[in-house]
């Protein structure tokens, strides 16, 4: 089971004790998953879905509000498709009331558009606004695995509803972001710490714990990863700076020779060449001498090279005639 269906079927779990609660999260799955048919009057409800998690769940909130429903399995011609799971309530005398109290239908029971104050009365109490969130989330959420970059989102098709939960999120201090896909409005958060809080606020604790274990691995990873990344290249700096060095150094030898430079000056000198890999910190340990004293003496030989030059020993002159194009047989 992938994570983002391990969230949905953790969510289905969550006890609703409270009628109001109950209420709450049905209008706002219904508000995106419902459609309701008008027959001679009289209206008739259906959905479809694929999680049979929300299925069951979906199907036993209607029932409790004393509603004649049924459910049923439809398969797919391809063995490749999922069945879906197809629930209809059918045309009965409370059905317009239902509605009516989940601000999903007017009072003469005709399906009506999004209507916030009506949302706002669903969602009064803090317990409320939760289950409302946990609905529009088993209709439209969608959170990505958390190996990869974090990401959970609600994809709406109504801009005011889109609107009002971005309210109801930023009542929760959930910075949620908005776009606009294949005609939908896409609320989205992208920060871990606010997905692992929207988990718990609508009740999927299981998921929440999974997703904190999962971010602290990601984020021990990264981490050494770094680390390893960040020592790699302190080598390779210090290869580089002690292979330049040496270089400066046979251009002393060659030339004068080290014989020729301070007693302090010869013994760093013979320090590097004898140790060609070693960092400042590992010369520093080796001689017995401070890290800035051995940093003094190898900037103190580099200048002492650079001085010298090319042209000290008649080799080096040979190497710089050929490079200048100035040799002739």
């Amino acid at each position: 089971m992938s994570f983002a269906a391990g969230v949905k079927n953790d969510l289905t779990r969550v006890l609703s004790t409270k009628p109001c609660c109950r209420k709450a999260e049905l209008a706002a799955y219904l508000r995106l998953s419902g459609n309701v048919r008008l027959n001679e009057g009289e209206a008739s409800f259906s959905l479809r879905t694929e999680n049979t998690a929300v299925a069951r769940r979906i199907f036993l909130l209607i029932k409790e509000c004393g509603l004649i429903t049924h459910l049923t399995l439809e398969r797919k011609a391809s063995l490749k498709k999922k069945p879906s799971f197809s629930l209809r309530v059918p045309p009965q005398e409370s059905l317009s009331l239902f509605l009516y109290g989940l601000g999903l239908a007017d009072d003469a029971g005709r399906w009506q558009g999004f209507a916030e104050q009506s949302a706002a009365r669903l969602t009064e109490s803090d317990c409320c606004k939760r289950a409302y969130l946990r609905g529009a989330y088993l209709s439209a959420g969608y959170i990505s695995r958390p190996e990869g970059a974090y990401h959970l989102e609600f994809d709406l098709p109504d801009p005011r509803f889109a609107l009002f939960l971005q309210y109801l999120l930023a009542g929760f201090a959930l910075r949620a972001k908005s776009a606009r896909r294949k005609g939908l409005i896409i609320l989205y958060l992208k920060e871990a710490e606010q997905i692992s809080l929207l988990l718990n606020i609508m009740g999927s604790h299981r998921s929440m714990l999974e997703f904190e274990s999962l971010r602290v691995d990601k984020d021990l990873r990264n981490q050494v990863n770094r680390r390893v990344n960040c020592d790699n290249a302190n080598v390779d700096k210090t290869v580089d700076a002690s292979l330049k060095q040496i270089e400066r150094l046979r251009l002393i030898e060659m030339g004068p020779g080290l014989n020729s430079l301070k007693p302090t000056l010869k013994e760093t000198a013979l320090l590097r060449l004898q140790h060609p890999e070693a960092s400042l910190s590992e010369l520093s340990d080796i001689s017995g001498l401070g890290r800035s004293a051995i940093n003094h003496r190898l900037r103190r030989l580099l200048e002492i090279a650079d001085e010298i030059g090319p042209q000290a020993h008649p080799a080096r002159k040979f190497i710089s005639a050929v490079e200048n194009g100035e040799f002739h047989e």
